[in-house]
């Protein structure tokens, strides 16, 4: 550890306090040399130039900067697996009972040298000391991201990884490991010897259809280690056989599709069974059988896009409406539509009204119907005419430009929910043309984007909605969406998320509401991984949005078991995150007491059971054994621990790094230099009274 002093001035300076200091101890103390003997007055002028000269010095604000060498050990890293496919099989007891303590083992033989941490990994990377194998997705990838995040620029000696080989999610790990830089060993888990196996691998289907309609289902088979078998393949809904086929199998790896067509005979969220008759001898059945579910709709909604004239907005607006199957869209430049409004669920006004087409009459059915529409403003709409269409949102021209305005998520926005994903695509997408204008809303607007313009977040809406109880209408003050469009392929190579972004507008706009005092919304299907997400909105006898009262919910399984809840508080309404349940049929029921009144909404969700884990139960050591020599390592297997040990420990390259560490503190900050002071002061002020000097 060194020590060095450091000044913003130069230390020309330090002279000007000494002689500063010199000079006024000479002054005070000569005048009496007469009075006190020479040797006194020596030490008081000693006294009051130390006292003077550290004053002097600490007034510069000089800084102790300390250099300390830090020693740090290397870091061995040990991930383990702790996914459903590892402990799944013959081997399950040895992976609960037997091989947490030979990793305890191999920790205490690493530690005193190293720094050994224990990770597990399944759908996420996190610090875990113990293995639960309930993880039910397997992304080796997020072991090398977790890395990377948490340990560059660290002395990690080395990555031990001990897993099946098996994933499911993100890349392949192999690809995702060209980011580390340090030496990783495998521990081989698993076994790789092929049994007798039936496996529903997938099953595709629409996710929406139509009463009465037939809809398409594929379900895709492979059998291994089964050849000269059979199987037979059986559809259920509600217990009742709807479909069976036989499947004999012709290979010991079979492989198979069987298409068939189902009829949609009931409205609303329905739940398929499909299952594969087991075979003699077969050791896995976890992944003989799977649910589907499909929503059947009465009727398709209809939409309708009317254009002041061509742009390639409209066309980005169509086409993420049309990937939604739930929705019919129709397109017409407003000087070539002669039809009827009134068979429309939503009507979309992109640069409408204009100076050439005010529509009055268009304006006035839809009024009568109380059919919602959504605003696309740009430079051919004539903001006086769209002040007067009572959207709740007045513009004010402040000249005939226009500005470039970026969007900003509105946090406080409960509306309808939008993901993570969503949120930060909004924070890297091009600007949208907006006019500069004054904006003012009424009460009942409530903003989903505000206009950001550079780095300047304003109140200003970029995309806005409002409901007077009899309509809703939706604005928005921009035009140029198909740059969106294009940004979202450049950076995903889809449009899924402008798409989804979109669709949730349109859903919102052309819902048909009921006028329930409480309302309560959830997703129709969630997975067993997946949280389940309720959002809700409380209305006062005047219909107005309040959330002053606690709204409860209570969630009931198929066996009757009840799990109350209470929501939280948004900025006018409510959300609830339940968590995670099990594979299942749930129904819910809200009360909200407002006053006197009690107001109640229900309603139902599926949860799909997530067998992902189960399909694939044949450990790939290849995939371990190729991670491994190609990030300068080996690979091993259980019970060859002494050898890992060895193997690391005989590395040059892993040693403990020594770096040096700075900081600095100001010098005023140090408590024995106000002691030291004080204590010159006392011994001064003592000799001088000793002395008789005052």
């Amino acid at each position: 550890m060194s020590f060095n002093i450091t000044f913003d001035y130069s230390y020309w300076v330090l002279l000007l306090c000494i002689l500063l200091s010199a000079g006024y101890a000479f002054l005070l103390y000569y005048r009496n040399k007469e009075d006190i003997s020479k040797r006194t007055s020596l030490i008081l002028g000693v006294f009051r130039f130390i006292m003077i000269f550290i004053i002097s010095v600490l007034i510069l604000s000089p800084m102790i900067e300390r250099l300390t060498n830090v020693e740090e050990d290397p870091i061995i890293l040990f991930v383990q697996d702790n996914t459903g496919s590892v402990s799944f099989g013959p081997d399950s007891s040895y992976f609960i009972n037997e091989y947490p303590d030979e990793v305890d083992f191999i920790k205490n033989k690493f530690e005193g040298r190293y720094d050994f941490r224990t990770y597990t990994f399944g759908e996420s990377f996190s610090r875990n000391d113990e293995f639960t194998y309930d993880e039910q997705v397997t992304n080796m990838a997020e072991i090398f991201a977790g890395i990377q995040t948490n340990y560059n620029n660290r002395n990690v000696g080395a990555i031990i990884i001990a897993s099946d080989g098996i994933y499911n999610r993100g890349i392949n790990p192999v690809y995702a490991s060209e980011t580390n830089n340090f030496p990783l060993y495998t521990i081989a888990l698993g076994d790789t010897v092929p049994k007798k196996d039936i496996i529903l691998s997938d099953i595709l289907h629409n996710r929406v259809t139509y009463l009465d309609n037939k809809f398409p289902v594929q379900a895709q088979i492979e059998a291994i280690e089964c050849m000269g078998e059979s199987t037979e393949l059986v559809v259920r809904k509600d217990n009742n056989e709807v479909f069976s086929k036989k499947i004999d199998i012709r290979s010991n790896h079979h492989f198979e599709t069987v298409d068939f067509m189902l009829r949609a005979e009931e409205p609303g969220l329905q739940r398929y069974s499909v299952e594969l008759s087991p075979v003699e001898g077969e050791v896995n059945l976890e992944n003989n059988s799977m649910d589907f579910f499909i929503e059947v709709l009465d009727s398709r909604q209809k939409v309708l896009i009317l254009s002041n004239s061509p742009h390639p907005d409209v066309g980005a607006i169509k086409q993420s409406i049309e990937k939604n199957d739930r929705y019919e869209v129709s397109s017409f430049q407003i000087n070539e539509f002669d039809k009827n409004v009134n068979k429309f669920n939503l009507v979309i006004f992109h640069q409408l009204p204009s100076n050439r087409h005010s529509l009055s009459e268009i304006m006035e059915s839809l009024d009568e119907h109380s059919i919602p529409r959504l605003y696309v403003l740009g430079s051919q709409t004539n903001i006086s005419t769209f002040n007067n269409l009572q959207t709740g949102i007045t513009i004010t021209p402040r000249s005939d430009n226009f500005n470039e305005v970026l969007p900003e998520f509105n946090q406080n926005f409960s509306l309808f929910s939008i993901d993570e994903n969503t949120e930060n695509f909004f924070k890297y997408l091009p600007p949208l043309h907006a006019k500069f204008a004054g904006y003012e809303m009424a009460g009942n607007v409530r903003t989903f984007l505000f206009q950001k313009i550079g780095n300047v977040v304003t109140d200003d809406p970029l995309v806005a909605f409002s409901d007077d109880r009899r309509q809703k209408n939706g604005v928005i003050t921009g035009e140029g969406l198909w740059r969106w469009r294009l940004h979202n392929y450049m950076h995903e190579q889809n449009h899924n998320i402008l798409n989804d972004f979109i669709s949730k507008m349109v859903q919102y706009l052309s819902l048909m509401e009921d006028r329930d005092h409480l309302q309560v919304s959830s997703e129709n299907v969630y997975y067993e991984n997946e949280p389940v997400h309720f959002t809700a909105e409380v209305y006062n006898q005047s219909y107005e949005l309040i959330n002053e009262p606690e709204l409860h919910i209570t969630v009931i399984n198929e066996e009757g078991v009840e799990y109350p809840y209470v929501f939280s508080r948004t900025a006018n309404a409510y959300t609830l995150d339940a968590g995670t349940f099990a594979a299942g049929d749930y129904k819910y029921e809200a009360y909200v007491e407002v006053g006197d009144d009690k107001y109640t909404d229900k309603g139902k969700f599926s949860v799909a059971k997530l067998n992902i884990e189960k399909l694939q139960t044949i450990a790939n050591h290849g995939l371990m054994y190729r991670l491994a020599k190609e990030n300068d390592g080996k690979m091993f297997y259980p019970g060859e621990w002494e050898k890992l040990f060895d193997e690391i420990t005989k590395r040059k390259d892993i040693r403990p790094l020594i770096y040096s560490q700075k900081s600095f503190k100001d010098a005023i900050s140090l408590n024995w230099l106000f002691f030291l002071i004080l204590l010159i002061v006392s011994l001064e002020w003592f000799l001088r009274r000793r002395s008789g000097l005052y």
